[in-house]
């Protein structure tokens, strides 16, 4: 891929990497959907998911189902952070993927992907699924491109009924 660092690795997160853990995916998160969601649910979204509190305590595995955070680096530079898990047996669920706004369409996405659905295949996953927002194209192009297919419009995570925020279910079996 045009632009796709050769140094560029991706591992599990350590304890040090969770302050620029909670940095990216709270910069990733605003910009990527600044156009596409109200202010107030995207403040709402950083505050509970991304505090670094919170990314402190989930960069071990930590919840059940969880695989802790995987990060992107390049020449010893967090780039990227991504992480899933199990949410049943055989079904695997990626929960995020974030990159620094400036990488993006380098290939951090699709290995730091790759990486977590290792994760969950080597946990007897058979199927990974993911939520990404309506409307957001490039999002759904980049993991309709990775094999997932649409399956079923869900009510976003923590969408208020005034928010009618609304989320594509996407899925992929793993072979």
């Amino acid at each position: 891929m045009p632009g796709t660092s050769l140094t560029a690795v991706a591992r599990p997160a350590t304890g040090v990497d969770a302050p620029r853990i909670a940095q990216i995916c709270a910069t990733a998160y605003r910009a990527a959907h600044h156009e596409l969601l109200p202010a107030g649910y995207i403040d709402r979204t950083v505050a509970v998911y991304f505090g670094a509190e919170r990314v402190a305590r989930q960069v071990p595995a930590a919840p059940p189902g969880w695989f802790g955070y995987q990060v992107a680096e390049r020449d010893g530079r967090l780039l990227g952070a991504a992480g899933g898990g199990l949410t049943a047996p055989g079904v695997g669920e990626l929960h995020l993927i974030y990159l620094e706004p400036g990488e993006r369409g380098r290939g951090l996405g699709t290995l730091l992907l790759d990486r977590v659905i290792e994760q969950i295949r080597a946990a007897g996953g058979t199927e990974v699924w993911l939520s990404v927002f309506l409307g957001d194209a490039a999002g759904i192009g980049f993991y309709r491109s990775r094999g997932f297919q649409p399956v079923e419009t869900v009510r976003a995570d923590l969408s208020r009924e005034d928010d009618h925020i609304r989320s594509l279910r996407m899925r992929r079996p793993l072979n």
